[in-house]
């Protein structure tokens, strides 16, 4: 009988004081205990943690994008380096994290590494909201959204709504900076390794240079990532060339190719040096978007140049 009372209690048992149930992606999680042992899984969700606080908890970063000093000497803003690129699971196992953080979908890999294995291992989860499938273009929602959960995740509300006021704030003087201005046609340069790699309409580039009072030249094309041809972009013609500046595609390479390149050498923004390196951590979806957002308004300003209708 005594038994049986005791198996009644504990199935009825509340969860523990501390325990909160989240939603990420369209799924439901709960984490009994507030995390103590936090993996990052690319630069930019270490960034949104470093940023709520969580440095002594955060006990490794993983692919890093545009820090090269970061990669050579193993640690990023004094956190280790457990992998160049996406750790392996077993690499990953063996930190014993509570808590992983991913920037990209790619950060949980199928298999080993997927959110639903992680789980079964009692180690949960967050994917930036801006990497969920079936998302909204609203990314500046979903960066609040982040903050808003994470802030809540590591007990930090009040870091995570004064990130989210000040996200706010840059992006209302961005909008005041160029009110009233024609939007300069801007291309941005992902890649230039396999081909001229850009980003079309479901691109968060696209929304940050729209904030900024600019537009991405190829915003009418109805995907995420986009490969153009030289020609395509000579007959665009785009008043700015926005470069992202990465450790695997450095913004000083692409201007190489874009000064000494037959074609794209002919670019009106080429000829008259309208480029604009930006690290490739600062082109994605963060808390400090809506600082980037004001910066390039500000950048486009300072260039003079005026906007060509579309």
């Amino acid at each position: 009988m005594l038994r049986r009372l005791l198996l009644s209690a504990s199935l009825c048992a509340p969860l523990p004081a501390w325990a909160q149930t989240y939603d990420n992606c369209g799924t439901t999680q709960v984490i009994e205990q507030a995390p103590q042992r936090i993996i990052a899984l690319n630069q930019h969700s270490a960034d949104t943690l470093l940023a709520l606080g969580a440095g002594p908890t955060l006990i490794g970063v993983a692919y890093i994008d545009d820090d090269k000093e970061a990669i050579e000497h193993g640690a990023y803003r004094g956190i280790p380096l457990i992998s160049k690129r996406y750790p392996s699971a077993e690499v990953l196992y063996t930190q014993h994290a509570d808590l992983v953080v991913g920037g990209f979908a790619s950060a949980f890999a199928q298999h080993l590494s997927s959110r639903p294995m992680l789980a079964r291992q009692g180690i949960a989860s967050y994917l930036l909201e801006s990497a969920c499938d079936q998302r909204s273009l609203d990314f500046f929602a979903h960066i609040r959204a982040d903050l808003q959960t994470l802030g809540a995740l590591l007990q930090r509300p009040g870091q995570a709504q004064q990130l989210s006021a000040a996200l706010d704030a840059d992006l209302a003087r961005a909008a005041a900076l160029h009110s009233g201005t024609k939007p300069l046609s801007v291309f941005y340069l992902d890649s230039e390794a396999d081909g001229l790699d850009s980003v079309g309409k479901h691109a968060f580039v696209t929304a940050l240079l729209s904030a900024a009072g600019a537009r991405n030249a190829f915003a009418e094309v109805d995907q995420g990532h986009l490969s153009v041809s030289r020609e395509t972009l000579l007959a665009s013609d785009p008043d700015v060339l926005l470069l992202a500046d990465a450790v695997w595609s450095p913004a000083s390479r692409k201007r190489y190719l874009l000064r000494h390149d037959p074609v794209l050498s002919q670019l009106r923004a080429v000829k008259q040096n309208r480029m604009l390196d930006v690290p490739f951590a600062h082109l994605l979806p963060t808390f400090a978007s809506g600082r980037v957002a004001l910066e390039l308004a500000q950048r486009l300003k300072e260039m003079g140049v005026e906007g060509r209708r579309p």
